[in-house]
């Protein structure tokens, strides 16, 4: 088999990067097109990691005559980043941004903010490339859903910090019991949304859209979601004395609003400084 010469490991040297593999804590869930195929999380190549709030997306270029004598290296190169962008698009589109309401529904018919969604993906960055000995290139992008793509995307309901008036003192936040909001949703088929609502027993908000402040979901997420209790215990996002409680069921529509027992509602409003940790987005939601 015929070596790729000075061009292929001068793209070799410069462009791969170590990938970490995935662990028990970490969420993730796949776009529609990837679970038609049947691909268990595991073996996914494209996937939404909800711990992190990214998008990780493989794209292949393949070689159609590998001992062509002018096959370039970078065009195959070229083709499996443009796969990787098709298959992160895909994924970005398929993200629950409310219960009701996907990244694709939120764009349909909305020709100039669909291509500011699609111009702002293109700004992914390379995550590992490998050039595999059949010629084959393979590309692998990933993409933060916080910052400017949670600026877009997440529903105006979300509050700006001028907006929420917690009445609370400097003193009294720094006095704090709890120290964030654990919700444990084990045994629940959770679905992860960018914006959702922790409900009590009458379908009263007790997190949400009304108590986030904007700016922190924007960099951080609404929440973290992570599949270990044990791991809040080192989590430095709840601090260490958070309030837990138990989801009971999901409140429809969708799946991703979350419903806890009106004892544990009322334990969280009765804690004076909830206002101040919740709008900053102090919260977990951990799922099996």
């Amino acid at each position: 088999m015929k070596k790729w010469g000075l061009a292929y490991l001068l793209a070799l040297s410069l462009l791969i990067v170590a990938a970490g593999p995935l662990t028990a804590n970490e969420v993730i869930t796949l776009p529609d097109s990837v679970r038609q195929r049947n691909h268990a999380p595991d073996d996914a190549q494209t996937f939404i990691k909800w711990t992190e709030h990214f998008i990780h997306a493989m794209g292949r270029g393949e070689v159609q005559d590998f001992d062509a004598t002018h096959h370039k290296p970078f065009q195959t190169l070229a083709k499996a980043r443009q796969n990787a962008y098709h298959h992160l698009l895909e994924a970005a589109k398929s993200i629950q941004l409310t219960p009701r309401l996907t990244a694709a529904e939120a764009l349909k018919g909305k020709d100039e903010e669909l291509a500011a969604f699609e111009s702002l993906l293109k700004s992914a960055q390379i995550h590992q490339t490998e050039f595999l000995s059949t010629g084959t290139v393979e590309v692998t992008l990933q993409f933060s859903i916080t910052g400017k793509f949670s600026e877009m995307m997440l529903p105006d309901s979300i509050t700006r910090l001028e907006e929420i008036e917690s009445g609370q003192s400097a003193a009294t936040e720094n006095a704090s019991e709890y120290t964030g909001l654990v919700v444990d949703a084990r045994g629940l088929p959770v679905v992860p949304a960018m914006c959702f609502q922790v409900l009590d027993e009458d379908g009263k908000e007790v997190y949400g859209p009304a108590y986030a402040n904007r700016e922190n979901a924007v960099a951080l997420g609404m929440c973290q979601y992570v599949s270990n209790i044990a791991a809040i215990k080192k989590n430095s996002r709840v601090g260490s004395h958070p309030l837990v409680v138990k989801g009971i069921k999901l409140h429809p529509p969708g799946a991703s609003d979350i419903m806890i027992s009106g004892t544990d509602a009322a334990r969280l409003r009765g804690s004076v400084e909830h206002l101040a940790f919740l709008k900053k987005c102090r919260v977990i939601v951990v799922m099996d």
